[in-house]
């Protein structure tokens, strides 16, 4: 995925089916300057925030 779309999808209010390292996630902020993602497993309980490059994000 490249910056500006995971921006886009960011700022839309309809949920996107993100996928990384095949499982689902949320995206929670975007870092123009990195270009890292925050993120959260949409599965998992835990709810945990961790970043990745945004070149790792898959929309389907």
């Amino acid at each position: 995925m490249n910056l500006m779309r995971a921006k886009e999808i960011r700022q839309d209010p309809n949920t996107k089916d993100i996928l990384y390292n095949g499982e689902y996630v949320y995206i929670d902020d975007v870092d123009d300057e990195r270009q890292k993602a925050t993120v959260h497993y949409l599965k998992r309980g835990d709810g945990e925030k961790f970043e990745v490059d945004v070149t790792e994000l898959k929309e389907i």
